[in-house]
């Protein structure tokens, strides 16, 4: 939270200079400096849906109350017997290294965002309806210019809001998957939320708070649940539940669920 003394400074970086989009900007072409990304940010911006929504406390205290009590106590699920299902050993140092690499490329493009006087505060916040940002996240591929303008706070609920996807909670998502059965499947029709789960993952900053490291559990046990739902000839389709599982355990230190690997 800024001060009050700064509060002029705020309005300044406001009127940050960003060049304008020319005839020669490819929104397709990945930008490679922090002024490319500030002006991908502002092409995104025009782009982005009307769903801004100055945030609520009511569902932002709603949010952290769940957080922190629904997750405590929760038992984890009985490994699956089908060996078949887990990710050998390589596969997660490479995914892991791999994940680590792209963290380490993010803050790279945030300090350089900083060199250029760039401020997410200055950002309209998105919206904290639920509903709303489940749109958002199924329309909407996970890209930085987005996620690089949320707060740790917005990314924060953000993952909460996708640990209840996850579970497909009634209370939580007003659209349940139309698939025979109820459950989510990241390697089929809700692959968009294994995507948004990686970036939202990539982005958080560090040290986390206890109740995120609550959430990220809640999250790994969703996907091992999950995943314990796939026959032995659905193995090719545990690689995104794998994939979470592994970043959580190995990169957000939760190693006592390394049993489940």
């Amino acid at each position: 939270m800024q001060c009050e003394p700064e509060e002029s400074q705020s309005f300044q970086m406001q009127a940050l200079e960003i060049p304008d989009l020319g005839k020669d900007f490819d929104p397709k072409k990945p930008p490679v400096n922090g002024e490319e990304y500030l002006m991908h940010m502002l092409y995104e911006r025009k782009r982005c849906p009307v769903v801004v929504t100055k945030r609520s406390d009511k569902i932002t205290n709603e949010s952290a109350a769940s957080s922190c009590s629904g997750i405590q106590g929760t038992p984890s699920p009985p490994p699956s017997p089908m060996k078949c299902l887990f990710p050998t050993p390589e596969w997660q140092q490479t995914q892991s290294s791999s994940f680590k690499e792209a963290r380490s490329r993010i803050s790279a493009i945030r300090r350089e965002l900083k060199v250029h006087k760039y401020d997410e505060s200055i950002e309209p916040p998105l919206t904290t309806d639920i509903e709303q940002w489940l749109h958002f996240c199924r329309d909407q591929e996970p890209l930085l210019s987005t996620l690089l303008r949320l707060s740790q706070s917005d990314l924060e609920l953000l993952l909460e809001m996708q640990s209840h996807w996850l579970k497909n909670d009634p209370q939580k998502n007003t659209e349940p998957s139309t698939s025979a059965s109820t459950s989510i499947a990241l390697h089929g029709s809700d692959a968009w939320l294994a995507r948004w789960l990686y970036a939202t993952l990539a982005t958080l900053h560090m040290p986390l708070e206890p109740n995120v490291y609550s959430t990220l559990r809640s999250v790994a046990r969703a996907c091992l649940e999950l995943r314990n739902q796939l026959q032995p000839e659905e193995e090719h389709y545990a690689t995104p539940y794998n994939l979470i599982i592994t970043i959580i355990v190995n990169v957000f230190g939760q190693a006592d669920l390394a049993a489940y690997l």
